[in-house]
């Protein structure tokens, strides 16, 4: 949960006050009805669809014809050998959306979204900023999803939209705060700022959607490692913290400490550090087909 206001008012430095301000207007109103700056229509509409449980592929089908680059995206992953072990040629949007099931939809279509904010303009300024929010969401998703194929209990589809949902709040943050004329300050200062308060934020969005209680559950508390048993949190919510903590390593961004003590912790009886023994490859192949690379 974001911590006490006045006591992050105390501890924010000055030049970020202006930002700390309007994100604590954001976090305050989470009950209204939010909208990503720039995010496509159509990605809207579709996960809108895909929390409606009359929803079906044809209905899908209808939705995302609208878009064809998304479309032609989805054939594409149908065909890679990341999400189609069998091989088998898929030529056409319906069994492209059957092949890979709602939650793979969910999550490209975000992924597309996030890439085509990155080429707007108005964006320019803050593009650096987005480029670490897509790195840091297709980081931990790859992992997350690499994982959970090792899991049992896990579901791949869902572990990969929480890795990619994860920094939603985020965005939401800097996307508003840009286009409401907010400065954003150095790197550090902006993400100290939006660190406690973003998870929530990504949270209301996922609810605006109407996305899986369980994958709402998992984005507001992926930071719950630091302060809770992680034997007592639900199974995507520990692996989406997890996932966070080992690409944050691998970023050098977490001490020794605190990486050790996430790969200690167990799925089953398999240290999280055992589950992802030699899968360095993988993860990267996974990695690179989220990012279209």
């Amino acid at each position: 949960m974001p911590m006490d206001s006045a006591t992050a008012r105390r501890e924010a430095p000055a030049a970020a006050l202006n930002l700390f301000d309007f994100v604590r207007r954001l976090a305050g109103d989470l009950a209204n009805d939010l909208e990503l700056p720039g995010f496509p229509d159509v990605v809207v509409r579709l996960h809108r669809a895909l929390g409606d449980e009359r929803t079906d592929a044809r209905d899908l089908v209808r939705l995302v014809s609208a878009e064809p680059a998304l479309g032609a995206r989805l054939v594409q992953l149908a065909n890679s050998a990341a999400f189609n072990a069998a091989g088998r040629p898929v030529s056409d949007l319906r069994a492209a959306i059957t092949l890979l099931g709602f939650n793979v939809v969910r999550s490209t279509a975000t992924t597309f979204a996030m890439r085509q904010l990155g080429q707007q303009a108005w964006l320019e300024p803050i593009r650096p900023h987005l480029v670490r929010i897509w790195s840091d969401s297709t980081g931990v998703a790859a992992i997350a999803y690499v994982a959970s194929r090792r899991i049992a209990g896990m579901r791949p589809d869902e572990a990969l939209a929480a890795g990619l949902f994860h920094q939603l709040g985020g965005l939401y943050v800097l996307t508003s705060a840009h286009r409401e004329g907010i400065p954003l300050g150095a790197d550090g200062d902006w993400a100290d700022t939006i660190a406690s308060w973003q998870p929530a934020i990504g949270r209301a969005i996922l609810e605006t959607w109407r996305s899986p209680g369980h994958l709402c559950e998992a984005v507001e508390q992926q930071d719950a490692l630091a302060g809770q048993d992680p034997a007592t949190m639900p199974l995507l919510t520990r692996l989406l913290g997890v996932a966070k903590v080992r690409h944050a390593m691998q970023q050098g961004r977490v001490d020794a400490g605190t990486g050790a003590t996430a790969l200690a912790i167990r799925f089953g009886t398999t240290p999280f550090g055992e589950v992802l023994q030699d899968s360095e490859a993988e993860i990267e192949k996974v990695r690179a087909v989220i990012s279209g690379r």
